[in-house]
């Protein structure tokens, strides 16, 4: 007793009735003070520590110390004052428009039509689009109804009287100047790409009058730039013809005349060309983006002609060209976009949709299913609200991105080659600061500085002398893509082009293959995207081998027409769809079928040992069993050559080894369940 508080025994010592025996935890000694010690739980060995937990927490730390260090470098840069202490300014025309005229509606609703009578009526001005098909269109139909030498073409890729009154051309080859610009599919200012040229061409562009056309969701994103006109005039647009929603699927061997098919990659193409084609031997075509341009025009005009009853297309014909289709089937309504896959948005589904039943060139239009290829499903719910968008009856989700502004040479200050990266990093802070209350935001010119990093070591040897400031900016913006495999293909052109600014002897076939003396239709698309990529060094560089864009542009035509005669042997013998070894359907991005897979790597037999059944799933694959809990027996855990990347064995992953099963078939090793 205490201060008249009992005190209790120790936890830790032996009271009467009790001992303490060595199994017991090691317990604290007894503690001196008013109140009794505190039970202490026993006390487990400590856990090691997982590694990859610690990894995680690293990286992330010093992902985080980066984001910081990079955030404080743009902010710093951002406080800097510019070159000779004057700071850039926002672009600005010099010239306000006297009137701005919105064309808003659906597709198929007559706004192209009634802006290239205003041009028509004017007798000079800018006609500009984001595809080269499209230039084309309004090209032949202008030539159509003015005299000669009063309408010229100018692509990037053809030059046709390029200074006639009335210029028909892409959105990159437009003047900044002008009386009257029709600018089609304005939306596209929205693009993360290439947005950034509608983006300067409507912002900046001095022309007396201006045309946009777009969708109405775009309205609100193209306004802002053009504030500054002394007149806006809105005009809106309906559908001129009926578009209606088929209510069941289509099999292949009933699809019509004058009808689009709609699949969204070269080999999905292909397979939904070779399920129609039995149909109609030699009256199906493909278009798809890799074919040149000729290619594609020659298809286009052979379906208008009617000599290609059935046309299987990516969305490539969504962007506003004209064809005399009733009928619009999607094979499927998911699309690879660079990033993912992903089903479409339905303002895409209602740009392809609306290609059904064009005014002036067939009755009303229908969309619909296509069913019947292996591997391709479309979710018509999905049809019928991009249908409801195509006829007006609904707004889209149409992305609203902000319009970007990418900068020019002057806007950056820089003196030397070397002072790009920093220049560029400089300018898109700085920008973003300036453009933070404005209807725009800066371009991301991380693509800029990743080129100037790829020329520096080659500015720094022999080539130095001929990398003057002005040649390497145009190297780097020059329209090519970067995106593996073709990234090579750029520095390799880029470095031709200093070695011949240098004196430097540069071998014809390094800057432009020759043609393929056989191949496939493939091999031949290679072959013109190269050539192509030479015509787009030689315009701005003339002369690069001894070579001019003449000359490229000769490869790649015969490259075409090669194609042009190849296309109906290659539908009607493509192996997209078919397994290689069996030739049962597959889904597309397959080479191999699940059994014929397994039985070439030795886990099991082919489809042959299966009795001859041949029921597959949607993706061409038999259905797995029911799990029953216990491994595979015959095999347990099958073996193989590794990961089988182009069949269809465990789904996209392939059957390769350590492949443990549950509940798989007996006697053949294989599994129900790949993990």
């Amino acid at each position: 007793m205490f201060g008249g508080i009992p005190l209790l025994p120790s936890v830790g010592s032996a009271t009467a009735g009790t001992a303490a025996t060595c199994a017991d935890p090691p317990r604290p000694p007894p503690t001196k003070g008013l109140f009794p010690p505190v039970s202490v739980p026993p006390q487990h060995p400590a856990r090691r520590p997982d590694p990859r937990r610690r990894n995680r927490a690293t990286a992330r730390e010093g992902r985080a110390r980066d984001d910081d260090r990079a955030a404080a470098r743009v902010e710093k840069l951002a406080q800097q004052s510019w070159v000779d202490g004057a700071e850039p300014e926002l672009p600005v025309r010099t010239t306000r428009p006297e009137d701005v005229v919105f064309h808003l509606g659906p597709t198929n609703s007559g706004k192209t039509y009634e802006s290239l009578l205003a041009l028509e009526k004017n007798g000079r001005g800018v006609y500009a689009a984001p595809l080269r098909q499209l230039a084309h269109e309004a090209y032949a139909r202008l030539s159509a109804q003015l005299p000669p030498g009063t309408v010229g073409l100018s692509t990037g890729e053809e030059e046709i009287d390029p200074d006639a009154p009335i210029v028909c051309c892409t959105v990159e080859k437009a003047p900044m100047r002008g009386d009257l610009l029709v600018l089609d599919e304005s939306h596209w200012v929205a693009d993360p790409d290439r947005g950034h040229h509608w983006a300067r061409l409507v912002l900046t562009g001095d022309y007396r009058e201006m045309h946009l056309i777009s969708a109405a969701e775009a309205y609100l994103l193209l306004k802002p730039l053009v504030s500054d006109a002394k007149k806006i005039t809105v005009v809106n647009h309906k559908r001129l013809s009926r578009l209606d929603v088929l209510r069941t699927p289509v099999r292949p061997d009933v699809v019509r005349p004058q009808t689009l098919v709609v699949a969204f990659s070269r080999k999905a193409v292909y397979a939904v060309a070779a399920a129609l084609d039995p149909q109609r031997p030699g009256k199906v075509g493909v278009l798809y983006g890799a074919l040149p341009p000729a290619t594609r025009r020659e298809v286009i005009d052979r379906f208008t002609r009617g000599e290609t009853e059935v046309l299987v297309t990516t969305d490539v014909i969504g962007h506003g060209i004209n064809v005399p289709a009733t009928t619009v089937l999607f094979a499927e309504t998911t699309k690879f976009d660079g990033f993912e896959r992903r089903p479409l948005r339905t303002w895409e589904t209602a740009q392809i949709a609306g290609r059904a039943g064009r005014y002036g060139l067939t009755g009303h239009g229908t969309v619909g299913v296509l069913a019947g290829v292996t591997g391709l499903r479309a979710d018509a719910g999905l049809l019928k609200a991009g249908a409801e968008v195509a006829r007006g009856d609904a707004m889209s989700d149409l992305p609203k991105r902000s319009p970007r502004l990418r900068p020019e040479l002057d806007d950056l200050g820089a003196f030397e080659p070397v002072d790009l990266p920093e220049a560029l990093t400089r300018w898109m802070a700085w920008a973003r600061a300036a453009t933070r209350d404005q209807a725009m935001t800066a371009d991301d010119v991380t693509s800029l500085i990743v080129r100037v990093h790829a020329l520096l070591p080659l500015l720094r040897g022999p080539l130095g002398t001929a990398g003057d400031l002005w040649t390497v900016w145009r190297l780097i913006n020059l329209p090519i893509d970067y995106n593996p495999p073709r990234r090579t293909r750029w520095l390799v052109l880029a470095k031709a082009a200093l070695q011949q600014a240098a004196g430097q002897s540069v071998a014809p076939e390094t800057v432009l293959e020759p043609m393929p003396a056989k191949g496939t239709v493939e091999d031949y698309e290679q072959a013109a995207a190269a050539a192509r990529d030479a015509q787009t060094l030689l315009r701005s560089f003339p002369g690069v081998a001894g070579l001019t864009s003449e000359d490229a542009a000769e490869v790649e035509e015969a490259c075409a027409d090669r194609i042009t005669e190849l296309l109906p042997d290659a539908i009607a013998l493509t192996a997209s769809g078919r397994c290689s070894a069996c030739g049962a359907g597959i889904a597309p991005w397959f080479s191999t079928c699940r059994d014929c897979s397994v039985g070439s790597a030795g886990r099991g037999p082919g489809r042959d040992q299966h009795r001859g059944t041949q029921h597959h799933d949607g993706y061409g694959r038999h259905p797995r069993p029911a799990r029953t809990g216990g491994r595979a027996t015959g095999g347990g855990r099958a073996t193989g050559g590794g990961r089988a990347a182009a069949s269809e064995g465990g789904g996209r992953r392939g059957s390769g080894a350590s492949s443990r099963g549950t509940g798989g078939r007996p006697g053949t090793g294989r599994s129900g369940r790949s993990r």
